[in-house]
């Protein structure tokens, strides 16, 4: 096989180090993946070791909205975040937005259109900024996942990492298989389970908290 897969890994490892939020979580337990492809050579294929982290993203974060503990907050009793925080004896470290969430309740990053693919993973694993108040800091991140409304908006509140990805790559493997001219790259490794406090922030309107009343007596009929 054409490649040092050792060498690859650690070039990641140093790459996953700026971004907290998935770096080094406190592992629970773990479940073992498995992903293969097809691919026309028989080198390491850095597209699809991307892909595959940013399925581990993906796994990682829709774990943490089920984890998470809801807190509902009426838009007019919503200052800012610094005053959340300090009303509510919330410690996080990390902060997921949305798109709406930043546009209607200024949180103080600035605004993107999309995801974005501007280098190795997309753009949205960068931090976009840091929120610094009450002698906390908290590092923000811009998600995709976070399904929201200009009236209904959702954000994230994370005490720790959602991920420990580093010991993904540490404990990858990648085979490639070649049958007819034909290469075949097998990569097997572990997700964890990582031990963290989430709380979903909701901010709505007044209209929606009635709507949503409405509709629970109309179903309880």
């Amino acid at each position: 096989m054409n490649y040092n897969f050792s060498d690859y890994k650690k070039q990641l490892e140093d790459y996953l180090i700026n971004i907290d939020f998935i770096f080094s979580g406190d592992i629970i337990s773990s479940e073992e993946f498995k992903f293969s492809k097809k691919i026309k050579h028989k080198n390491i294929s850095s597209t699809f070791i991307s892909d595959i982290m940013v399925d581990i993203y993906n796994w990682s974060f829709k774990r943490m909205i089920d984890n998470s503990k809801e807190l509902v907050i009426h838009r007019s009793k919503f200052n800012d975040i610094y005053d959340l925080m300090e009303d509510y004896s919330l410690n996080p470290k990390i902060l997921f937005y949305s798109k709406n969430s930043n546009l209607n309740l200024n949180l103080g990053g600035y605004l993107i259109d999309g995801s974005g693919d501007k280098g190795y993973l997309p753009d949205y694993f960068m931090r976009r900024f840091k929120l610094m108040s009450f002698g906390r800091e908290v590092s923000a991140y811009y998600s995709p996942l976070i399904e929201d409304s200009e009236d209904d908006c959702y954000f994230y509140l994370v005490d720790k990492p959602i991920q420990s990805m580093v010991w993904s790559l540490q404990n990858m493997n990648y085979k490639i298989v070649e049958n007819n001219y034909q290469f075949e790259h097998i990569v097997s490794f572990p997700i964890y389970h990582c031990d963290y406090n989430v709380y979903k922030i909701r901010v709505v309107n007044t209209q929606k908290i009635r709507e949503e009343k409405i509709n629970t007596l109309l179903n309880g009929n």
